[in-house]
């Protein structure tokens, strides 16, 4: 029986954006796909088997190495998981929640769906519909020329953007981790907890147990398991079927923004969960082959990390 190979294609979101079959990522994503082929071994003949995420440039993709048809998702579908994987989408959805779950631990009610130029005062942070590790997201704090061009470009681009609050006050980055599986049934994953650079550049994810995550994140557990719930109800309302990470953060007084976007693919915190079923907590394991002059992943010291060395 022919089944789907796996391979790591981060660019997926930007090929998302694009929405085209033959798409080429810029010069350095395409050394970092090369560079950290081998990573894909770690998803391999499990649940998450297949590419880390779909777009039309993945089928097509695959189309190319010989896969049968009936193997691959219909555009259709692709359109739908397009939609959703939208930051458009999860502005939406954000506002259901919140509607749904009325707690005032919960922010995230300044996070809103822009279709026209429109800055208001105050820092906020831009992100575009379609972008992966930080490309396409920038913070700003006035309404000058710069700001006003760069939204202008995603307007022109991506037909919008998204506007919502900057949290100079967080203390975490955390995720909710789901995999949705052909009969609409949602399983909750677990915990992720990583670390992100201001503009959303990916850092590192702790690779360790679920109760050294809950722990780092340290917000009550019901309201944590309201939320868990919830989005397995919603997720599985969708059209869409495989791995799901929402991503949230923590500030300093201790509210949760729910829901700063979603994933609907593979992701590092999944990734980590994999990591920790088979080496443990605290691991030290080189993930990729060593690379003076490029990319490489590896887990130092329970932290599961992207290095991009140069001579």
């Amino acid at each position: 029986m022919q089944v789907l190979p796996s391979f790591f294609n981060p660019s997926n979101d930007m090929a998302l954006a694009a929405n085209v079959r033959q798409y080429l990522p810029p010069r350095r994503i395409q050394q970092m796909e090369a560079d950290l082929v081998d990573l894909a071994t770690m998803w391999e003949n499990t649940r998450f088997a297949g590419p880390w995420g779909w777009s039309l440039a993945t089928k097509q993709r695959y189309r190319q190495m010989g896969l049968a048809e009936g193997l691959l998702p219909s555009d259709e579908w692709l359109a739908q998981l397009r939609g959703l994987s939208s930051r458009e989408f999860a502005c939406r959805y954000i506002k259901d929640l919140l509607a749904e779950i009325a707690d005032e631990r919960l922010l995230g009610s300044e996070m809103r769906w822009m279709d026209r130029l429109c800055v208001e005062p105050g820092t906020r942070i831009f992100k575009s519909p379609w972008s992966s590790s930080g490309r396409g997201v920038f913070v700003s704090s006035s309404c000058d020329d710069h700001t006003e061009s760069r939204l202008r470009g995603f307007l022109s681009s991506q037909g919008g953007f998204v506007v919502d609050r900057f949290y100079a006050d967080k203390v975490l980055d955390f995720a909710m981790e789901f995999f949705v599986d052909d009969d609409h049934t949602v399983d909750f994953l677990g915990w992720s907890v990583f670390h992100a650079a201001e503009h959303g550049a990916y850092g590192y994810n702790y690779v360790e147990s679920q109760e050294e995550l809950l722990r780092r994140i340290d917000v009550d557990a019901s309201l944590l398991q309201r939320l868990v719930d919830y989005h397995k109800v919603h997720l599985s309302q969708t059209s869409y079927r495989g791995p799901v990470g929402i991503d949230m953060l923590k500030t300093t007084d201790g509210r949760i923004h729910p829901c700063l976007e979603i994933n609907f693919r593979l992701n590092m915190g999944i990734l980590a969960l994999l990591l920790h079923e088979r080496y443990g907590a605290g691991c030290t394991k080189q993930l990729t082959p060593l690379n003076p002059n490029g990319f490489e992943a590896l887990v130092e010291r329970g932290k599961l990390m992207v290095v991009y060395r140069k001579r």
